[in-house]
């Protein structure tokens, strides 16, 4: 099996080869891993002490890791290293400079090769993987020479290979792991089904980083007569299928509503979409909004307000659920605002989980969401008992970044005074 996934590598080496002539993001992939081992050995020559490895695929397991990180720089010595490696560009694009980070790079593809010189020459103390990132070399390295390792906000499924008869290496690459934090009690017990005990279920990390966000956002001045004595509606991270009934919600309530609408996609070609769509409707693009406006849209074609812009709303419709790649619907949440999404959300646990408390809802058609807005605005107690339900759920599931930070920690003891 080994040499069947060796031979996978090498398929995804070419692909990446191959497809940066064709693909903006292949490339930035492809050349960010060009020469890396000089600009490692340089690092690790001026930085040569203790030091912790964290590797997210993208953006979206980065904000997973992200607690931790900030606790461990709150609280670490000067001679202790973080380092954090990506997958994709969309994740070293946008936090590579990030503050609590010493060093950033792409992860250098898992040939045997490459696997082996990238750990002699980071030589890491304790290896941090998040969620689903299960590199078969770089495991195996990390056990050659003893490295304490970790699987953070971990997700399993019985459709996972680890759970299938021909899955061995896999679970065998699960077994070297010396402990996983998981998001969830399913995958505690699909793993203990498989002879992994070593697990502590923490929750999703996400919950403390979306939490301490809630106690420091964004004010918006320009924003205070728009929100004035209106029923607000977030459109977070929307795809085409939100954005549509998100307008045709606009047209069926006319004055009753006002709309915040922050598309996944903020290129300029698909801005102008959406105004074209906005004919004859009174908006405001986000970034030349004045206090003095008062529109009935507001199109967000900035990044990095969205988080902050929930706090404003009376009800969040996040982008994704119709496609089977859902947004963050904590950040709205965490607010105590209803939640609704696409009817495709079995891969994220937290929808369900959601929907069972009664804090979130899925939606088929503009039709369903017309009547949840319809039945919020009309019911103010039921927004009241949402807020209610959020902040007892935010309570039951936070506390998990300190679990993984001391266990990081006693992994450390060893090595420096801590």
């Amino acid at each position: 099996m080994i040499f069947l996934y060796n031979a996978g590598i090498r398929l995804l080496v070419a692909f990446f080869s191959i497809g940066q002539h064709f693909n903006k993001k292949l490339k930035q992939g492809y050349d960010g891993r060009q020469d890396w081992e000089p600009k490692l050995k340089k690092f690790r020559a001026e930085n040569p002490e203790s030091l912790v490895w964290f590797h997210c695929a993208s953006l979206g397991e980065f904000e997973m890791a992200r607690p931790v990180i900030d606790l461990l720089n709150e609280n670490k010595p000067k001679t202790l290293s973080i380092v954090i490696t990506f997958f994709s560009p969309s994740g070293y694009e946008q936090r590579k400079n990030y503050k609590g980070i010493d060093f950033a790079m792409y992860l250098p593809f898992d040939t045997q090769k490459s696997a082996i010189a990238f750990i002699e020459i980071l030589r890491p103390s304790v290896a941090v993987f998040v969620k689903y990132e299960f590199w078969l070399n770089y495991l195996k390295q990390l056990e050659n020479r003893k490295v304490k390792n970790l699987l953070i906000n971990g997700l399993f499924r019985e459709d996972h290979i680890f759970f299938k008869p021909w899955g061995g290496i896999f679970r065998s690459a699960l077994k070297s792991i010396d402990h996983l934090f998981l998001q969830n009690n399913k995958s505690a017990k699909l793993l203990f089904g498989k002879g992994i005990s070593h697990t502590t279920v923490t929750g999703d990390l996400r919950y403390d980083r979306v939490t301490a966000i809630s106690k420091n956002t964004r004010n918006f001045d320009q924003l205070e007569t728009f929100i004035k004595g209106a029923f607000i509606v977030i459109g977070g991270s929307t795809w085409p299928e939100e954005e549509k009934i998100l307008l045709n919600a606009v047209n069926t309530f006319k004055k009753q509503i006002k709309l915040i609408l922050v598309p996944h996609d903020i290129s300029e070609a698909h801005l102008q979409q959406i105004e074209k769509q906005l004919s004859g409707m009174y908006f405001k693009r986000f970034s030349t909004m004045k206090a003095e406006h008062n529109p009935q849209i507001i199109l967000v074609d900035t990044i990095g307000h969205l988080s902050s812009l929930y706090k404003l709303g009376d009800l969040a419709l996040v982008g994704g659920g119709f496609t089977g790649a859902l947004h963050n619907i904590l950040e709205p949440a965490v607010f105590g605002i209803p939640v609704l999404f696409g009817s495709t959300y079995n891969k994220f646990p937290e929808a369900g989980y959601f929907v069972e408390k009664g804090l979130s809802a899925s939606i088929n058609s503009s039709k369903d969401f017309e009547n949840y807005l319809n039945d919020f605005m009309s019911s103010p107690e039921k927004k009241e008992k949402i807020k209610t339900i959020s902040e007892s759920v935010f309570k039951a599931n936070s506390g998990g970044t300190e679990q993984v930070y001391y266990k990081i920690k006693g992994f450390l003891s060893g090595e420096i005074n801590y």
